[in-house]
């Protein structure tokens, strides 16, 4: 305000003649002294005004980075939890698979006894078969050769006719039966073989239906036994007669069996 009351006091005093007598220096003088404190004013102003906005600018900075560090130690312990949350879910597949690694093997262990067990019934099963075949074709034997030897001299009875040992037993029926339907059908044999041979063939029959098709003991393990083939040769006899009354002279099956 002072330059304007200077100036103001010049041309009260001296008039507008006293401001043109200054010259160009004077007039420079005079503008400065007018504007220079309005300038200097201003811009002490703004840069008061700069200094606070800068304050407030550092201010929302920190108070950012305060976020954003915040949000980092958020963002860690997320993560923190996510790896110890898979951690967990690992060893869970670990265990998970641990656990059915360990039911593979029960059940493994647990297919091998009951297969063990269905082999140990087989054979079990074999033996009380075999045991009946046996008879009955100790049974068929005695029809096929009877009780005794030719007759001796002066018709002394024949000496008794021991049987074949239980395993050469397949084998002499074997020898005894034709190996082929057209040599079997002139094989002459009386109703009571035909019906022992039935009965022979519907008990392993029966045997086999408790066999499987595959394995290490299936039906044609059995099949190829020599049990087993005394049954394809006397599949080739007729069917039996039922309808035929066996004289009661005749020799029974049952009393021969039991022999």
């Amino acid at each position: 305000m002072l330059p304007l009351a200077a100036l103001a006091g010049l041309l009260a005093l001296a008039g507008p003649e006293a401001v043109l007598a200054l010259g160009p220096g004077g007039w420079a003088s005079l503008t400065a002294g007018i504007f220079l404190p309005g300038c200097l004013l201003l811009l002490f102003v703004s840069t008061g005004l700069q200094r606070g906005e800068l304050h407030s600018l550092r201010a929302a900075l920190l108070r950012q980075g305060r976020v954003a560090d915040q949000h980092h130690l958020a963002l860690e312990a997320l993560l923190a939890e996510g790896r110890e949350h898979t951690a967990l879910l690992r060893e869970q597949v670990r265990l998970l698979l641990g656990g059915l690694a360990q039911g593979q093997r029960q059940a493994e262990v647990a297919e091998a006894l009951l297969r063990e067990t269905r082999l140990s019934r087989l054979v079990a099963e074999w033996d009380v078969t075999a045991r009946e075949l046996s008879v009955l074709l100790a049974g068929m034997w005695r029809l096929a050769f009877g009780w005794r030897g030719p007759a001796g001299p002066g018709g002394e009875p024949g000496a008794p006719l021991p049987l074949p040992a239980p395993e050469e037993l397949p084998l002499a029926l074997l020898r005894l039966l034709p190996a082929s339907a057209e040599e079997m059908a002139r094989f002459e044999v009386d109703e009571r073989f035909v019906r022992q041979a039935a009965r022979y063939r519907a008990t392993f029959a029966a045997f086999l239906d408790q066999v499987p098709e595959t394995g290490p003991m299936n039906r044609a393990l059995f099949r190829d036994m020599a049990l087993g083939r005394v049954d394809a040769r006397l599949a080739l006899l007729p069917r039996p007669d039922h309808g035929r009354v066996v004289p009661p002279d005749w020799l029974a099956p049952d009393s021969m069996a039991a022999e």
